[in-house]
């Protein structure tokens, strides 16, 4: 490899001295085309041009880019030459049009929305200049002064809003609203009472700074779990349970409990096989008619794959009639041992 890179370059240099004959092809076109390379003074060199700090982005803002010094708070509406729309319009119900309660409103008109759109620079009042427009008419003959008085009158009369179909969207959107810049952004956000609720007296509330990280976690996550927490006036969770059981307790079923009820010692014996292979699991309430009530102590997640095998090996093993299987787990409505370790469970 080394021998042909250096009889390569002795080529290389025999070529340039002219002490090596060429063929007459390359005089004609290689050599040629070399003499015609010409360099252009007006390239641009990346060397040349320096580098690029903070101070490029000093000067003058953009045509068109809002200046926060010089530039008015486009925020602020100019109530004194335009009308605002009073209100955003409401459906039959009360509520506002557009207004969807998880991504708030995107109806276009809103309290920004320009009623009376500013007219031409040139008849508008605060800027007409009569000596800036040719004038073809004398002043008591020209027929425009009547016309833009007319016209001027006429717009000022609408009071429903200009809108236009977006051809994107294929909705309406106001045509003349005031440019929306945004809220300044808040350096610091102000400090609020992290204890901000109307139900816990100051003397009631946890004292989280009095415990440890792992305990206060603990205590966070049983106030997180819990109907009657610290944010919640007293006696939401017994409310919540009587709600839920008042209708069992007023009709007399057991269906929701842990009462038992009646249990034929016959249908008991059919199914024993089903309890022996269920074992500590669960514990039989009552028969009551082809329905199997249960008290479960298994895992909240195999609760109903626990009752459809049970009701397969009642029905189909022990060949006993059965058309319902009901688990009773009362409150416990997780399972303490694998809820991210915590053995807190209720009340709920």
């Amino acid at each position: 490899m080394r021998d042909h890179r250096i009889k390569g370059e002795t080529i290389s240099s025999e070529v340039e001295s002219g002490t090596r004959p060429m063929p007459d092809w390359y005089y004609e076109d290689f050599v040629e085309e070399q003499d015609e390379l010409v360099v252009d003074e007006n390239v641009i060199v990346a060397e040349e041009w320096g580098q690029w700090d903070d101070r490029d982005l000093e000067g003058p803002p953009i045509e068109g880019e809002w200046d926060a010094i010089l530039d008015p708070d486009p925020n602020v509406l100019d109530t004194e030459n335009y009308e605002y729309v009073s209100e955003i319009p409401k459906d039959d119900d009360g509520v506002e049009l557009g207004y969807d309660p998880i991504f708030g409103s995107w109806y276009p008109v809103d309290e920004r929305t320009i009623v009376n759109p500013s007219e031409s620079f040139i008849i508008d009042e605060k800027t007409a200049n009569a000596t800036s427009v040719p004038r073809d008419f004398p002043d008591d003959d020209d027929p425009e002064v009547g016309f833009n008085s007319d016209f001027k009158a006429f717009r000022r009369s609408l009071k429903v809003v200009e809108t236009y179909v977006d051809e994107w969207t294929g909705l309406e959107h106001p045509r003349h609203v005031a440019k929306w810049r945004g809220h300044p952004l808040l350096d610091v956000y102000p400090k609020k009472d992290w204890m901000n609720n109307r139900f816990t007296k100051a003397e009631d509330k946890t004292d989280f700074d009095s415990l440890d990280p792992h305990r206060a976690r603990k205590k966070a996550i049983e106030l997180a779990r819990s109907k009657n927490n610290e944010w919640l006036p007293k006696g939401v969770s017994f409310e919540y349970h009587r709600d839920k059981t008042s209708g069992f307790e007023e009709l007399g079923l057991l269906v929701g409990s842990m009462k038992e009820g009646p249990k034929d010692p016959e249908v008991v014996d059919r199914i024993r096989p089903a309890l022996d292979v269920l074992g500590n699991v669960v514990e039989l309430l009552s028969i009551q008619g082809t329905v199997f009530r249960f008290k479960y102590h298994g895992l909240i997640k195999n609760r109903r794959g626990m009752e459809a095998w049970t009701r397969t090996l009642i029905a189909d093993d022990c060949g006993v009639d059965c058309t319902g299987v009901v688990f009773e787990t009362g409150r416990r409505k997780r399972d303490p041992w694998y809820d991210y370790g915590d053995h807190w469970h209720g009340p709920y």
